[in-house]
Formats: C-alpha cells, sequence, structure tokens
C-alpha cells in the first residue's frame, strides 16, 4: 500500500541519483553537512579552530556555486565525471582548492561579496526557498478541500480556526517568555527581533482573516483558512526555536528537522523539475544546474546557520537563533503573497460564464405581414407554373393505311357451280 505523500518525496530526491554525475554531487553535499557540523562541534571544545572552521566549510557552497555557473554553460563534465566516480574524486580535489583559494581572496578583498554570497544569496535565499515549497505544499493539500457551498457550519469552524491561528502564535510567544525571559532580558536585540517577528505572523493572520471575509461566499473560503492554519503552526514552532534556552551543543533535534528541511526542499526541486521536463517551455534548466543551485542554497544555508554561533564579532546567543528569526519574517510574507496569487488564479479559473437571455423575435405589424405575404404568394405561383402537370398523357395512335389489293374475278366454273347452290 502507498501513502502518497511519502512517494511523492521518495520519487522527488530519484532526480538526485539518476545518475553517476549527481549521485557524486550529493555525496559531496552529504560529506559538507558532516564536516560542517563536527568541525562546528570543534570549535565548542578549541575556539581558536574558528578560523579553521570557517575556511574548510565555507569551501563547500563555493563549490558547489562553481559548479553551478560551469553547468550553466554546459561545462559540468569538468567537475564531475559521467563514467567514474574516481575521475570524479580527482576533479573535487582540484576544484575544493580553487574554492578555498577564492573564499579567502574574499575575505581579504572582497569581504563585502564574501557576505553577500553567503548570507545575503545562499542563507536567505535557501529560506525563501524553504517557504515557498512549504506554501506551494499547503496550498497543495487545500486545494483538495473541495467545498461547493459554505454552509453556516463550516463559516463556524473556519471562525473558530482563524481564532485558534492568534492561540498559536500568541501562545508560543508567551510560552517562551514564561521559560526564558531572564536569558531573553538579557538580549534586547533577540527579544526585539522575537517581538517583531511575531508581529508579523500575526499581521498575516490579521490580513487572512480580512481575505476570508471576502472569499466566505466563494469556494477558496476553506482554501484560504487552511493556508493561515499551515503558515501559524509554522509560525508558532519558529517563536519556539528562536526563543526557546540556547544550548550550543549539538541538539539532535534541531540538527534533525533542519536536515529534514533540506531533504524535503531537495525532494520539491526534483518533483517540479520532473513535472517541467515534460512540458513544453521555451527554456528549460538542466539536471545539473537545478541540483548544483539547490546544493549552493542548501549548503550556504547551512554553513551560516552553524558558523553564526561560533564568530568572536557575533553574539553567540543571537547567531544560534538568526536562522529561526528569518524564517519568522520570510515565511508569512511569501505566503501571502502566494495566497494572493492563489486567489487570482482560482477566481478566474472558477468564474461562472455570463449567460445572455434568449433574444424575442418582433411581432411583425398587419402592413409588414401582409408585405411579407405578397412575395410568398408571388413566389408560390411561380413555383406552380413551373411544376411539372400531373395530368396522364395519352400518346396519339396514328392508323397505318393498308395497301390496296387487285381482287381477282371469278372464273366461268366457279360460276356456274355458285349458280347450283342458290338453286
Amino acid at each position: 500500500m502507498e501513502i502518497p505523500m511519502i512517494t511523492k518525496f521518495v520519487n522527488g530526491l530519484k532526480m538526485f541519483w539518476a545518475s553517476k554525475k549527481l549521485r557524486w554531487l550529493t555525496i559531496v553535499f552529504v560529506l559538507g553537512l558532516v564536516m560542517t557540523t563536527a568541525l562546528q562541534q570543534l570549535t565548542l571544545y578549541m575556539p581558536s579552530a574558528w578560523a579553521f572552521a570557517t575556511l574548510v566549510s565555507a569551501a563547500f557552497p563555493m563549490f558547489f556555486l562553481l559548479t553551478a555557473i560551469l553547468s550553466l554553460f554546459g561545462l559540468q563534465r569538468f567537475v564531475a565525471s559521467e563514467e567514474s566516480y574516481r575521475s570524479s574524486a580527482v576533479m573535487f580535489i582540484i576544484w575544493i582548492f580553487v574554492s578555498i583559494i577564492l573564499q579567502v581572496y574574499f575575505v581579504f578583498n572582497l569581504f563585502a561579496v564574501f557576505v553577500i554570497v553567503y548570507f545575503g544569496i545562499a542563507f536567505l535565499g535557501w529560506i525563501s526557498f524553504q517557504a515557498y515549497f512549504s506554501t506551494r505544499t499547503s496550498l497543495g493539500y487545500a486545494e483538495k478541500a473541495d467545498v461547493r457551498e459554505n454552509s453556516r457550519l463550516m463559516k463556524v469552524l473556519v471562525t473558530m480556526s482563524h481564532i485558534f491561528c492568534y492561540v498559536v502564535i500568541f501562545g508560543a510567544l508567551v510560552y517562551v517568555l514564561s521559560i526564558n525571559l531572564t536569558e531573553l532580558s538579557g538580549n534586547l536585540p533577540r527579544l526585539l527581533l522575537l517581538v517583531l517577528g511575531t508581529s508579523v505572523a500575526a499581521f498575516f493572520n490579521f490580513f487572512n482573516g480580512m481575505i476570508l471575509g471576502r472569499q466566505r461566499e466563494k469556494t477558496t473560503f476553506v482554501n484560504v483558512a487552511l493556508i493561515g492554519l499551515f503558515i501559524s503552526l509554522y509560525s508558532g514552532y519558529f517563536i519556539y526555536n528562536a526563543g526557546k534556552t540556547t544550548s550550543l551543543g549539538f541538539d539532535i533535534v534541531s540538527f534533525a528537522i533542519t536536515i529534514f528541511f533540506v531533504f524535503y526542499t531537495m525532494s520539491s526541486v526534483g518533483s517540479t523539475l520532473a513535472s517541467r521536463s515534460e512540458k513544453e517551455t521555451r527554456w528549460k534548466i538542466s539536471k545539473e544546474l537545478a541540483v548544483t543551485l539547490t546544493f549552493f542554497l542548501a549548503s550556504g544555508y547551512y554553513f551560516a546557520d552553524t558558523i553564526l554561533p561560533i564568530l568572536p564579532t557575533v553574539d553567540s546567543v543571537l547567531g544560534a537563533a538568526m536562522g529561526d528569526l528569518a524564517k519568522l519574517f520570510i515565511f508569512p510574507l511569501v505566503a501571502l503573497v502566494m495566497e494572493l496569487l492563489f486567489i487570482r488564479r482560482a477566481g478566474k479559473v472558477l468564474k461562472p460564464a455570463v449567460e445572455l437571455p434568449p433574444e424575442e423575435e418582433p411581432i411583425p405589424t398587419e402592413e409588414e405581414a401582409e408585405a411579407s405575404a405578397e412575395p410568398i404568394v408571388e413566389k408560390a405561383a411561380e413555383d406552380e407554373e413551373t411544376k411539372p402537370s400531373k395530368e396522364p398523357v395519352v400518346e396519339e395512335v396514328t392508323e397505318v393505311e393498308e395497301p390496296d389489293v387487285e381482287e381477282e374475278e371469278p372464273s366461268d366454273l366457279e360460276e356456274d357451280l355458285w349458280e347450283e347452290e342458290d338453286q
């Protein structure tokens, strides 16, 4: 028995295992996650090793960025081989040294570019990526709620669900304040960002309620309510994760959730590309470019999220919570945009066609009726004249004249015999 959700998740990941080249890139990506985690844990016992940990961990996002650029121009064969893992390993060693040299150059000469690439594009880009695919999945589940008529009971349930969204958002904030008020009070930037992020989630729920009011008589009413419920649950988790007691040690739960989101987004990318490959479009993105771009964003996000707490110039507690705080701002904004696009698309599809009333034929006046009847009578007379007669045709029989035949005169013997018969 197949479970559709799990089957779709597995099928989406199959793209990353479709060839030797993609399998090798996936192995390198997993290796980068493991090494980044191990080096981050090393800095807890050797704080002076933060520079080495940053240098090695940042090499993997740079490697995937270079691979994505080469794949864009169809030169991915110079990064990984399609035939041999040994050749791919040799090329990986060469390119990883090139990546280290490039990032050292950026740090000492173009530090602003380094920050933009890793923290602006990769970190925030991956969160936006996650927000897009998470919201799209929520919309997929919402579209399955095929409700043709909004009954009074349904409206009551949706209203209760909308109130429950506020309970989840503000309840999560009250809970973290109750269990971690001392630590949050000692870190005002973190507390301020947490309150502002909670306000953004609440404003999204407020706007979602306004949309619900306008959609209460439409078929998208329940869909909009489900989107709001999903986003409130996401926001509640982010509020809790950003406001809970911070521990710089290895947290198996947070690590498992982070890895799950990484592979979930990878599965969504794979499913999107698989469905797009079957469509006739003007441009198509190659599998290598899609995979390497995904790995660049994911590894760049994981690098930034892991390295921020160990950097000496960044507050360790604020750095540890920065990922969830950023998600708390980005997820509701992306969800609001996609929700409005969903309503617009649904309005175009579900808009009923306007039925025009049947046209009534005008009633002619007596003069018009007589005028129109005269040509009809004349036409009927013409047809009657041209119509062939049904009377039977009598053919005249001409009499054939027989030729005149001369009668022979009787002989004397015949006359004597006739006279005897008469006597």
